[in-house]
């Protein structure tokens, strides 16, 4: 048995590395794209413009975020934009990503990413955030949208 077992292996082991064919590596591209796209624009227009209208068009409706150690779903999230609303002086919000890993396993995109987020007011800036983030985004018949995040404050 183990006479027959090194050939076996070693014919294993001179074989050329399987390349992804063109509508592989195009398949990955668009779901890197996708993943880019749905995660900036969520930040965009969520967590940067408040517009709290457009959160279905970016999480599921049972979506959470763990931010923090702290469970947040959709209401919590509406009622934290609410309260950005209230104030007048609030800064104007940047955010960069800066995309670790983006990866499809079966029917859900899953992102690794820095988030970096500048806060200026009359084009000062007041200070800068950074995190560390993960998403889970799954295909819904309305397109995908995230289901789930976990984000930690980096010093």
């Amino acid at each position: 048995m183990n006479k027959l077992l090194f050939p076996v292996l070693f014919l294993l082991a001179c074989q050329p590395a399987i390349e992804p064919t063109t509508d592989e590596a195009e398949l990955a591209e668009t779901d890197r794209q996708i993943a880019r796209n749905l995660i900036q624009g969520a930040f965009d227009d969520l967590w940067a413009a408040g517009d709290s209208t457009k959160i279905l068009n970016y999480h599921t409706p049972d979506f959470v975020i763990l931010e923090q150690g702290e469970i947040w779903d959709n209401d919590r999230i509406v009622e934290y934009m609410r309260g950005l609303h209230q104030r007048p002086d609030r800064p104007l919000r940047t955010n960069r990503m800066d995309y670790i890993r983006i990866e499809r396993y079966g029917p859900s995109l899953q992102v690794a990413y820095w988030n970096e987020a500048d806060f200026t007011r009359n084009d000062s800036l007041l200070g800068t955030a950074r995190w560390l983030e993960s998403a889970v985004a799954v295909e819904t018949p309305e397109g995908w949208r995230l289901r789930m995040m976990h984000s930690s404050r980096a010093k």
